[in-house]
C-alpha cells in the first residue's frame, strides 16, 4: 500500500504535494494534446472526428475496433519518487535511452534546439510540453520521474523515452490474485480455469475486455500492476487509437476520458439543473456544436466492487467470473482547458436508454 499524507515526514508531504500539481497540470495539458488540439485540426480541415460512443465506456465492454488516424497513441508514466536499477528488468530504461542529445539525436524526425541544453526535459521549463509533445509520437513510453540529483529540490524530468514495459502477464495476475486473496501463493495452486480466469480479470481490474485489449494498453495496465510495489505514488496514462480514448491509473483507481456527442435536449437539462446559460456552456464547455448536439469532453471516474479490492477479513475466497471488479463511480462533462473558472458539471450518460436520448 502507498503511504498516505499522514504517514509521511513534513518534507515527503511537500513533495507529495509538488507531484499531486504538477500531475495535475500534466494531465490538463494532456487534454489539449489529446483531445482539442486533433478535434480543431479535424474541424479546420473538414475530417469527421471519432466520437466515443458512451457506451463504449462501460466496464468490461468487449468490442473490437480499428485503430484511428485521427488519434495520437502513446504511453506515460510519471513517478513521485525515481525508479532504482531494480526495476529495470521489467520497466525497461537505461543509459541507452535516457533524455541526451546522442540518443535523441537516433530517432528520425526530433529536431534538437538550444533550450534542450538548458534543461528542457525538466517539468519547469516553459518549452516542457512542447519537448513532452514531440517524443509522445516515438514509439513505446515515456518515463516522467524525480531528479535524484537534486535531492534538496523537488525537481521532475522526462528522463527517459522508448521505455518498454516487460512483466509477464501471468506475473501481474498473480501479483492481482495475491492482493485480492483469490490465490496465496502462485497463479495455478488452484489450477488452469482460475489461473485463466485472474488473468481475464486483470484486464477487468483495469478497465478493459481480455479479448478486445491491444497491445499498448496491455502494457500500461501491467505497467499500473507492477509500479505498485514501488514506493511513492505512481500515475499510468495510456491514449488508445483504438478506443480513441485517455485513461489514467493512479492511487486513485481508474478514470478515462473522451470526447462525445452530447444530445442537446439532455444538455439543456444539464444546463439548467447547473444554472448556468447556454452560452455560458457553449463558451466553457462545448468544443464544438451540429444541429442536434454538443462535442464535449467526457471524463469518467469507476470504483472497484467488493470482488476487486481485498477482503476486509483477508481470508482467501474463490473467484467468481460473472462477478464485477469495475463499476462506474461518477460521469461529467469536463470544462475547456481554457476555462479556468468553470467546474465539471455531472451527468448519467453512459447508462442512459435509448428511450431516454
Amino acid at each position: 500500500m502507498k503511504k498516505s499524507r499522514f504517514e509521511l515526514s513534513y518534507l515527503e508531504i511537500v513533495r507529495r504535494s509538488f507531484y499531486v500539481f504538477l500531475r495535475d497540470e500534466l494531465e490538463r495539458r494532456l487534454r489539449v494534446i489529446t483531445f482539442e488540439k486533433i478535434y480543431k485540426q479535424c474541424r479546420d480541415k473538414g475530417l469527421h472526428y471519432p466520437y466515443v460512443d458512451p457506451r463504449e465506456m462501460r466496464p468490461r465492454k468487449r468490442e473490437f475496433a480499428r485503430e484511428s488516424t485521427l488519434t495520437l497513441p502513446y504511453i506515460i508514466i510519471f513517478c513521485e519518487e525515481s525508479l532504482g536499477e531494480a526495476h529495470q528488468k521489467y520497466i525497461r530504461f537505461s543509459n541507452d535511452n535516457r533524455i541526451r542529445k546522442d540518443t535523441l539525436a537516433l530517432v528520425p524526425g526530433i529536431q534538437l534546439n538550444k533550450p534542450f541544453y538548458s534543461g528542457i526535459k525538466y517539468f519547469e521549463r516553459k518549452a516542457f510540453f512542447d519537448f513532452l509533445e514531440t517524443l509522445i509520437d516515438v514509439d513505446y513510453g515515456l518515463l516522467i520521474q524525480r531528479d535524484d540529483r537534486y535531492r534538496k529540490k523537488n525537481r521532475y524530468a522526462l528522463s527517459h523515452f522508448h521505455v518498454k514495459i516487460d512483466w509477464p502477464i501471468a506475473e501481474a495476475a498473480e501479483s492481482l490474485g495475491k492482493e485480492m486473496r483469490y490465490i496465496s501463493k502462485s497463479l495455478y495452486e488452484k489450477g488452469e480455469r482460475p489461473a485463466a480466469l485472474l488473468q481475464d480479470k486483470l484486464f477487468e481490474y483495469y478497465g478493459w475486455h481480455h479479448q478486445a485489449t491491444g497491445g499498448r494498453r496491455t502494457a500500461a495496465l501491467i505497467a499500473a500492476q507492477y509500479l505498485k510495489q514501488v514506493p511513492g505514488l505512481t500515475t499510468v496514462y495510456v491514449s488508445s487509437s483504438e478506443t480513441r480514448t485517455l485513461t489514467r491509473y493512479s492511487e486513485k483507481g481508474v478514470a478515462r476520458y473522451a470526447i462525445i456527442q452530447l444530445d442537446k435536449d439532455y444538455a439543456h437539462q444539464i444546463i439548467e439543473a447547473n444554472r448556468i446559460t447556454p452560452e455560458a456552456f457553449r463558451l466553457g464547455y462545448a468544443l464544438g456544436e451540429s444541429e442536434g448536439f454538443y462535442d464535449v469532453m467526457l471524463f469518467v471516474i469507476y470504483k472497484h466492487t467488493e470482488w476487486g479490492q481485498p477482503p476486509v477479513d483477508g481470508k482467501l475466497r474463490i473467484i467468481k467470473p460473472d462477478f464485477n471488479w469495475l463499476a462506474v463511480e461518477s460521469e461529467m462533462i469536463l470544462p475547456l482547458s481554457t476555462a479556468f473558472s468553470s467546474q465539471p458539471l455531472v451527468l448519467k450518460w453512459i447508462y442512459r436508454s435509448e428511450k431516454e436520448k
